[in-house]
C-alpha cells in the first residue's frame, strides 16, 4: 500500500480507496478521481512574501496581518498557501538558544539561577513566564467569526509561545538532536495548547466558565464553544456551520470530561505541567526509538520531582490517588485528539481545505 503518514496522501486509486475504507467511509461513495500530481500557482500567506496592512502588538512581537492574499471565495480555482517556514526556524532559533544558554550561562534574564533549578521547577517557571501579565476580565474578548488573516497571526503566535514553554525542558533539549526536538514538539504542541488553555480558563474564571460555556484560547480572548466560529469558507467549499458541527463535539467533549473532572482537582501549576509533559509524545509519527526512550525518561525524572514536590510542599503526603486523577486526564484529552485525528485525516485525505498548507500539524484551532 502507498506510504501515507500525516502530511501525504495514497497515491493510486487502489490505495486511496482501502484507506477511506479503513477510516470507516461508505465505499459507495468514495470519489477516486482526485489527481495528486497536478499542481497550480498559488498565492502565498506570508509574512515575508506580502506586504503588511497592520501589524498587531502580541506577547512574542510584532506579527503582520497580510494583503488580499489571504483572501479565498468558495468556487474559485486558486488556492492560498499559508506558509509556517518562517514560524519552523523561529522555534529551532529557539530550542537552539535556549541548549546554548543551559551549557555557558547560570542565569535567567530575571536573575534566576538556573543551576538551582529542576526539571519541574523550571517548566514551571517557563509556564509562570508564558502566562504573565494576566489580562482582567473586562479586557479579554469574546470571538465572534474569525477570519483566515487573523487564525494566522494568532497561530504564529501560539505555537511560537508553547515553544518557548518546551524549551525549558532542559533535559530534553540537552539530549535530543534539533530534528527529535522539533518533531517532539511539533506533534504535540496543539493538545499541550488546548489542556494549557482549560487549565487556565478554570484558573482565571471558575464556575463561570461552566455556566458560559467558553475558553480562554489566547491572552486576550474566548471562544464561546456554541457561537464562536472560524471563517472556513475562505478556504473551502463547505460552510462555517457544517466546520462546526465536525469539531463541535470535540469542543463539548473538553469541557464536560476534561475541564469538569480537572476543576475537581483544582490543578497547582506542579500539576498541570506534569500533565503537560505526560502529553508530551502521544503522537509517536516520525518519532525515532531513541527519542522516545529518552522521553521516557524525562516523564520518570519528572515522576520524581513531583514525589518531591508531594512530599515536601503540599499537605498530599499520600498522593497516588491524584497522580492516577492526573494521568486519567492525560488519557482522556488524548484520545479525544486521536478520535479528532480521523476527521482531520479525512480533510486532509479530500482536499478539503482549498489552501497549500506547509505543515498540517501547525494548523491546528480545535
Amino acid at each position: 500500500m502507498c506510504q501515507l503518514d500525516g502530511i501525504g496522501r495514497p497515491i493510486c486509486r487502489f490505495c486511496r480507496f482501502e484507506k477511506c475504507k479503513e477510516i470507516g467511509m461508505d465505499p459507495d461513495k468514495v470519489v477516486l478521481d482526485y489527481d495528486p500530481t497536478a499542481s497550480q500557482k498559488v498565492p502565498v500567506l506570508s509574512k515575508t512574501d506580502t506586504e503588511p496592512t497592520e501589524t498587531t502588538e502580541t506577547e512574542t512581537g510584532p506579527i503582520s496581518t497580510m494583503t488580499g492574499n489571504a483572501s479565498y471565495k468558495a468556487g474559485d480555482q486558486i488556492k492560498i498557501k499559508i506558509d509556517f517556514t518562517e514560524t519552523v526556524e523561529k522555534i529551532e532559533e529557539i530550542f537552539e538558544t535556549k541548549k546554548t544558554k543551559s551549557d555557558d550561562e547560570t542565569e535567567d534574564e530575571d536573575g534566576t539561577d538556573r543551576k538551582s533549578l529542576n526539571d519541574l521547577e523550571n517548566l514551571v517557571k517557563g509556564l509562570a513566564d508564558f502566562r504573565a501579565p494576566l489580562w482582567q476580565k473586562q479586557q479579554i474578548m469574546k470571538v465572534g467569526t474569525a477570519d483566515m488573516k487573523m487564525v494566522f497571526v494568532w497561530l504564529n503566535v501560539r505555537i511560537r509561545k508553547y515553544a518557548t514553554w518546551f524549551s525549558h525542558a532542559t533535559y530534553l533539549m540537552d539530549k535530543l538532536p534539533m530534528s527529535e526536538k522539533f518533531q517532539l514538539y511539533r506533534t504535540s504542541w496543539n493538545v499541550l495548547r488546548i489542556f494549557e488553555r482549560i487549565a487556565m480558563t478554570w484558573k482565571h474564571y471558575g464556575e463561570e466558565m461552566f455556566e458560559k460555556n467558553f475558553i480562554l484560547v489566547s491572552d486576550d480572548s474566548v471562544m464561546m464553544i456554541d457561537k464562536s466560529l472560524i471563517h472556513f469558507e475562505e478556504i473551502s467549499e463547505l460552510t462555517n456551520g457544517h466546520f462546526q458541527k465536525l469539531f463541535h463535539p470535540f469542543l463539548n467533549k473538553y469541557i464536560e470530561e476534561v475541564a469538569r473532572p480537572l476543576s475537581e482537582l483544582d490543578l497547582t501549576e506542579e500539576e498541570v505541567v506534569f500533565c503537560m509533559v505526560n502529553i508530551l509524545g502521544f503522537d509517536v509519527t516520525g518519532l525515532s526509538p531513541e527519542t522516545l526512550e529518552v522521553l521516557h525518561k524525562f516523564k520518570e525524572i519528572i515522576g520524581d520531582q513531583m514525589h518531591n514536590y508531594y512530599v515536601n510542599c503540599t499537605n498530599y503526603k499520600m498522593y497516588s490517588h491524584r497522580i492516577l486523577k492526573l494521568m486519567k486526564l492525560v488519557k482522556t484529552i488524548t484520545g479525544i485528539a486521536r478520535e479528532k485525528s480521523r476527521i482531520k485525516e479525512m480533510i486532509w485525505l479530500f482536499d478539503i481545505y482549498k489552501a497549500d498548507i506547509s505543515d498540517p500539524y501547525f494548523f491546528q484551532m480545535f
